[in-house]
C-alpha cells in the first residue's frame, strides 16, 4: 500500500488507497494473518500497536486499537509524573475524527463508512474544532478516565456536539458525492448490460439464420435425392 488514510490528500488518491487496502486485506485473510490479529501481539508494546492502528485508519476497530495504545502512553506517562499533554491531544483528536462518522448512511443506504473512507484523511484533518466547542459528550470513543483527564488538564468544555453535526455540510457534500458515483457505475452496468444483450441477439439471430440455411440445403438435397433417385 502506497500511503495512508491520513496522507491522502485528494479524492484520487483516497479511491486508490481504499482498492489497495482491500486488496491488502484480502490477501493477508488468504495467508491467514489478519492486522486484528497481529495487534493482539502488541499488547506491551503501545507505540507499535498505536503506529499499526493508525496504519488501518478509518477502521472503526482501528479507532478503539489507537485509542487502546494512546491510553497506555498516558498511564506510563502519568507514572512517571511526566508531562503527558500530547497523548491526551492525540486520544482527543482520535475520539473527535471518530465521531465525524455515522453508523448508517439513509442517503446511501449504505454504512457510514464507506463515506468516511472516501474523504481524504487530510481533509478530516484540516476539519477546524477546539476542545472548548466539540467538549467530550458525544465522542463515543472517550470513557469516563479519558473524560476525568480531559478536564483535568482543560477545563470544562463550553459546549457539547460532535465532529459530524460541527460539518455536517463537508458530510453531505461526499456524501453525495459517492451516491453520483454509485449512480454513475449503476447506469454503466445497465448500459454494458444492454449491450451485452443486443451482441448476444445479433449472435442467436445469425445462429439460427446459418441453421435455416443449413436445414434448406439438406431439405433441397433431400428432395433431389427423393426426385432423381426414382429415375
Amino acid at each position: 500500500m502506497s500511503t495512508s488514510w491520513l496522507e491522502t490528500q485528494n479524492d484520487a488518491e483516497a479511491d486508490k488507497r481504499a482498492s489497495d487496502f482491500w486488496s491488502r486485506h484480502r490477501a493477508e485473510l488468504e495467508a491467514g494473518e489478519f492486522w486484528a490479529d497481529r495487534i493482539k501481539k502488541l499488547r506491551g508494546e503501545p507505540v507499535k500497536r498505536l503506529k499499526l492502528a493508525l496504519e488501518n485508519l478509518p477502521l472503526p476497530a482501528s479507532f478503539r486499537e489507537a485509542a487502546i495504545a494512546t491510553r497506555a502512553l498516558i498511564r506510563e506517562k502519568r507514572k512517571a509524573k511526566d508531562n503527558y499533554e500530547e497523548e491526551l491531544a492525540l486520544l482527543y483528536w482520535l475520539a473527535a475524527i471518530n465521531s465525524f462518522s455515522i453508523p448508517y448512511s439513509s442517503v446511501l443506504q449504505e454504512p457510514g463508512y464507506n463515506v468516511i473512507e472516501s474523504i481524504p484523511g487530510k481533509k478530516l484533518k484540516n476539519l477546524p474544532f477546539t476542545y472548548h466547542e466539540l467538549g467530550f459528550e458525544k465522542l463515543e470513543l472517550l470513557n469516563k478516565t479519558d473524560i476525568k483527564w480531559l478536564i483535568e488538564l482543560w477545563g470544562e468544555p463550553t459546549a457539547h456536539t460532535s465532529l459530524h453535526e460541527m460539518h455536517i455540510d463537508v458530510w453531505r457534500q461526499y456524501e453525495n458525492k459517492l451516491k453520483n458515483k454509485r449512480n454513475r457505475s449503476e447506469k454503466e452496468f445497465i448500459s454494458e448490460l444492454r449491450n451485452f444483450n443486443a451482441t448476444a441477439q445479433v449472435s442467436s439471430e445469425k445462429k439460427n439464420s446459418k441453421e435455416l440455411s443449413l436445414w434448406l440445403v439438406v431439405g433441397i438435397l433431400i428432395i433431389a435425392f427423393l426426385i432423381f433417385g426414382k429415375c
